[in-house]
């Protein structure tokens, strides 16, 4: 019998914001069950770059020699080792301050960027444009397939409308929908409005239809009086994400004490109980795994996550006031503040990106035949982002 490793499953982190588009700002870390599950059925994990790799020890068939049961979870911790990320990313920054992201294959967000080129996201699939919503700079939205991100509040004005809305192509992006509160084993949550008697009801998941709806949990607690506030004690079940209810007001949480008190960017938790062939199940019709050679390539399952970069406008400040314009790109165009200027000020947001943008300068006074070009926002220097409302600005000096 000739064993070999190959690959169970592989989860790469991309961002628009690096030329390469891959994103190498995290390090994964199985939690306690997973490391188990690892050592039980012979396999491990590589953090390679950008990427989550699990090997597996397979037989001369291309089965897993220990078979991962049905009830089998794959759960990593996502440790954010570069702040930077938080700088050129769309994320809105407040909402991550009580809330963690949580990507998982349970949602099944399959989309064709390409012919022959299918993408797995573990994202949430981002939801169609809904005319009556109203939306605020940083939201995104689906229409015809195809998603666009608000950049001013907008109520009604469908996207393309480019005084609203850039496109983002058909990538699926982590958004607000990818977020849940992490919480330790017992947490203190609000009772509204105030009650004596308060009814707790915690949901696991059924795996038939991968929905929160199998009861863990049934308690009723009576007080004396009126209380705003009670404490749910989760110790009794696994780390997993629930749907809590507390007197029949509904919300999803991620238990974790690890994630929380070690405070982990988010959690990729991967199920084993999808059937064989589906697209987001570890093995194919015959029980395989799928790290086979496929049309004379080698093809594996792959898992996606993908970041937006954060957009803004660009504001060039300019005191000696040598600068009498900005030449707009085909897509971005300049506002001075008067003539001469000491600003000038894009007309809308410009998505962050490593890959230079090329405005050129046009200087009263010129210094070379040809006009210089007007730099990138210095993402490391501090002071450079700021906000103003809703809207983000990138602060950019130049000596001229």
């Amino acid at each position: 019998m000739t064993n070999s490793f190959k690959i169970l499953f592989m989860v790469e982190v991309l961002h628009d914001f690096y030329k390469d588009g891959k994103c190498s700002d995290f390090r994964f870390i199985p939690n306690k069950e997973t490391e188990q599950l690892l050592r039980d059925c012979k396999a491990l994990y590589k953090t390679l770059g950008n990427k989550l790799v699990v090997l597996i020890k397979t037989d001369e068939n291309g089965k897993a020699f220990i078979t991962p049961k049905s009830t089998d979870r794959f759960v990593f911790y996502m440790e954010l080792m570069q702040p930077l990320f938080m700088t050129v990313s769309g994320l809105e920054l407040a909402a991550l301050s009580a809330r963690r992201f949580y990507f998982t294959n349970i949602h099944q967000n399959k989309v064709t960027v390409a012919v022959n080129n299918d993408v797995l996201y573990l994202t949430e699939k981002i939801s169609g444009y809904d005319g009556g919503t109203t939306y605020h700079p940083g939201d995104v939205a689906d229409e015809s397939n195809v998603i666009y991100e608000c950049i001013k509040d907008s109520t009604g004005h469908i996207p393309p409308n480019p005084g609203f809305w850039i496109s983002r192509g058909k990538n699926q992006y982590a958004a607000a929908s990818d977020l849940l509160q992490f919480v330790p084993q017992q947490k203190s949550f609000t009772v509204s409005p105030a009650s004596a008697s308060v009814n707790i009801s915690v949901f696991g998941l059924n795996t038939v239809n991968n929905n929160f709806e199998v009861l863990l949990k049934q308690q009723t607690l009576n007080y004396e009086a009126a209380v705003s506030e009670v404490v749910v004690d989760f110790s009794s079940l696994p780390e997993a994400k629930y749907k809590l209810l507390i007197n029949g007001k509904e919300m999803f949480v991620y238990v974790s004490n690890a994630a929380v008190y070690q405070n982990m960017f988010g959690v990729i938790d991967l199920y084993n109980h999808l059937p064989d062939g589906n697209d987001f199940a570890f093995t194919d019709v015959n029980g395989k795994l799928k790290d086979q050679v496929v049309a004379g390539k080698n093809a594996w399952l792959n898992y996606s996550v993908r970041f937006a970069n954060r957009v803004a406008y660009w504001k060039y400040l300019v005191p000696n006031k040598g600068v009498q314009a900005i030449d707009s790109s085909p897509h971005y165009a300049f506002s001075a503040n008067a003539n001469p200027a000491d600003t000038f000020t894009s007309q809308q947001p410009i998505p962050l990106s490593e890959q230079p943008y090329e405005f050129k300068l046009t200087l009263f006074e010129s210094v070379s035949s040809e006009p210089p070009l007007a730099p990138n926002p210095d993402v490391h220097a501090s002071g450079m982002l700021t906000k103003n409302g809703t809207d983000y600005y990138c602060n950019i000096y130049l000596n001229y």
